[in-house]
């Protein structure tokens, strides 16, 4: 599958990303993995690679994924609760951990919808819960050579940069553009502290990415 973004990336991945088992994971997530607790909901469980592997640690994990055929592969794949539907949407359930990983940050789309999320999320958490997010430092780039020159919406003058547009091809279908959000280390405290939550770094690297723990007012 191949990533194509309107700040410049054309990355490819290959499809086993999708399928990893617990020892391929990167370091951020087996670190999430080890801070999940309680009743967990995978959001944009993607094909359910956590999922599982909480499973196997004997915990109670519900996925949520838009995509009806993602959630069909996560029930062949073992998956006891997989549900599709726009996570942001649910409502009258309660969770101890919201696992939000491979950029899990990306589906609130623009940094003015970050406070939105985290009153959404607010609603979700049990008395003590809490979000574990990753997410990183914007790369802005040129394309590589012989990439596709995609027409992008005309981002705003003020914009935050890390606002991109996302475009998946697989095997020369290409999807329709979506918004995904980076958001520096920085700039996702200031916004949680500024309304109340508790935001610690649980995981970070020297590309800027990170792993944060996010825990709401008591």
């Amino acid at each position: 599958m191949i990533t194509h973004s309107s700040l410049g990336e054309c990355d490819e991945l290959p499809v086993a990303v999708f399928f990893r088992e617990p020892d391929d994971f990167f370091p951020f997530e087996r670190m999430a993995l080890e801070l999940c607790r309680g009743r967990v909901l995978d959001a944009g469980a993607g094909t359910g690679v956590h999922t599982v592997a909480l499973q196997k640690r004997g915990m109670e994990v519900r996925a949520v994924e838009l995509l009806p055929e993602a959630v069909e592969i996560m029930l062949e794949r073992g998956v006891r609760n997989a549900r599709c539907a726009d996570m942001f949407e649910l409502e009258g359930e309660r969770y101890d951990t919201l696992l939000m990983l491979m950029n899990g940050i990306g589906p609130v789309g623009t940094l003015a919808e970050l406070d939105p999320f985290l009153a959404w999320a607010g609603r979700l958490l049990a008395p003590g819960g809490q979000i574990l997010v990753d997410s990183g430092e914007a790369l802005i780039s040129e394309p590589p050579p012989g990439a596709p020159e995609w027409e992008w919406p005309e981002p705003p003058a003020d914009g935050y940069p890390g606002e991109a547009w996302i475009r998946l091809e697989y095997r020369g279908e290409v999807g329709a553009p979506f918004r995904e959000l980076y958001v520096d280390a920085e700039t996702l405290a200031a916004h949680v502290e500024r309304g109340g939550w508790r935001c610690e770094f649980a995981f970070t690297d020297e590309a800027g990415a990170y792993l944060a723990r996010l825990r709401p007012p008591a």
